[in-house]
């Protein structure tokens, strides 16, 4: 499935009644029962609520969470400052945009979960369709809880979420707009879709790169639940949905090296995708030249690496090295790098969501969490991605139970690993927060710590949907 405007209808969801000389569809216009009607245009429908989900998140996801920490650092005029210090306003246009595009695809998620059931093709397509739209709702939903939510970072999970609207939009109707859910509420339905997707897809035995890594599979599904299970502090949970995503051994690998998940190259489509990856967005398949991803990184003009964050790593380390830190577009500013991740020529690559690297680290916090104890299994987690990170003969010794004095120092290995590894990826902010931590000297108003609920969301509901603290 590639996730190109090509392949997106442009869909009313809205079912009328009209008069018999004005009861005729519009010109390049599809209701749902059209857009149902078959296997092909039901997967349509699912390929647009991929895309829109790629469109929620392909600035702001790699941007926020790296500038808020230093991972990054912007130009003073530029506009994601705010994202550091925290000076967003409710009626900001990213936000609003941010809110509206992931409501867009969790909207054609629930139209295909609640109507394809009742569609006349084949039983197992439809059941494939409403799996994949459930880990789209779920992974939608955890974007807004986790931006949005008051207390779902902090572990304040009766604090208010985001509204949770399973239901597809059929019209405007003021009696129907809702509330916002609890945070508790948003995760438990997250867990509810990716367990009865994961129930219901299976990892592919045979596809392109492009459709196994860039759609949902069983794996794909357990992947997700223990990152969210991590951010709610299930650690259990976390602990046994990392074990079912690491159970596909055969084709999720982690890389011996991280140079090969994310190698410089010249290619400007069909990247080939590493087995690392779970789950990504494909887009150097859709050869479209104008959809340029984060050329802020590649640029250099908007967003680059911090010097600073980056003489943390550690001499030797491939993930701070010319082979990962590249000069990028030669007519930006040649003293700063971008990171290989966003190195295509043309500033677009496949944009990262999951890979198996996370779900060890996810899996190691998760077992010294659970257990407070200084875990032998966590340590060698820890040892893998360390090790890996570093040519041979210039590897650093590994950690062993001697080097942690405490259950603290080995988490704080744990994090600074994830910090390094993870870099650019979109967590910092959040495994900051997560962890009692401020994530830079000027946010350290934890009312900050969440995003402004739209004012427009909050007007046309009369404040039935209410603003987070402090804005």
């Amino acid at each position: 499935m590639k996730f190109t405007t090509k392949l997106i209808f442009i869909i009313l969801l809205v079912a009328t009644s009209c008069s018999k000389k004005l009861d005729l569809p519009p010109e390049n216009i599809l209701i749902e029962s059209q857009v149902l009607a078959n296997a092909s245009s039901s997967e349509a429908l699912l390929a647009s609520a991929y895309f829109k989900t790629y469109v929620a998140v392909r600035n702001y996801y790699y941007m926020s969470a790296d500038l808020s920490t230093g991972n990054a650092m912007a130009l003073t005029t530029n506009g994601f400052v705010t994202l550091w210090n925290g000076n967003l306003i409710a009626t900001s246009g990213l936000i609003q945009t941010l809110w509206n595009n992931h409501y867009s695809a969790i909207n054609e998620a629930n139209v295909i979960i609640n109507l394809v059931p009742n569609a006349s093709f084949s039983q197992s397509i439809k059941t494939q369709l409403v799996a994949e739209a459930k880990f789209v709702r779920a992974l939608n939903y955890f974007f807004l809880v986790r931006d949005f939510g008051s207390g779902a970072l902090t572990g304040n999970l009766s604090g208010p979420g985001v509204p949770l609207q399973l239901l597809h939009y059929s019209n405007y109707d003021p009696s129907k707009n809702i509330p916002r859910s609890t945070s508790q509420e948003v995760y438990t339905q997250i867990l509810k879709d990716l367990n009865e997707a994961a129930d219901n897809l299976t990892d592919l035995v045979t596809a392109t790169p492009q459709v196994f890594r860039g759609r949902a599979q069983k794996t794909t599904c357990y992947a997700l639940a223990s990152r969210v299970a991590l951010y709610m502090r299930d650690y259990s949970k976390a602990v046994s949905y990392s074990a079912q995503a690491l159970t596909n051994k055969s084709q999720y690998i982690l890389a011996s090296s991280p140079a090969l998940i994310f190698p410089v190259t010249t290619a400007t489509s069909n990247i080939p995708f590493n087995a690392e990856f779970i789950f990504a967005f494909p887009t150097s398949y859709n050869s479209d030249l104008a959809d340029n991803n984060l050329t802020g990184y590649y640029a250099k003009t908007a967003l680059w690496p911090d010097p600073a964050f980056l003489a943390t790593f550690s001499p030797n380390d491939i993930r701070n090295s010319a082979s990962m830190m590249v000069v990028g577009n030669p007519t930006g500013p040649v003293t700063r790098v971008t990171p290989s991740k966003f190195a295509n020529p043309l500033g677009r690559d496949h944009l990262p969501i999951i890979r198996v690297s996370e779900i060890y680290l996810n899996r190691a916090e998760a077992l010294v969490k659970s257990t407070n104890t200084i875990n032998t299994e966590a340590i060698g987690l820890l040892n893998s991605i360390r090790q890996r990170s570093f040519p041979t003969g210039l590897k650093p010794l590994p950690f062993t139970l001697a080097s942690f004095a405490t259950v603290t120092d080995l988490l704080n290995a744990i994090l600074r690993e994830r910090r390094w590894e993870l870099a650019f990826e979109g967590h910092d902010k959040f495994d900051k927060i997560r962890n009692g931590i401020a994530p830079n000297v000027a946010l350290t108003n934890q009312s900050k710590w969440v995003y402004p609920i739209p004012r427009r969301e909050i007007d046309l509901t009369n404040g039935l949907i209410t603003q987070n603290p402090g804005y």
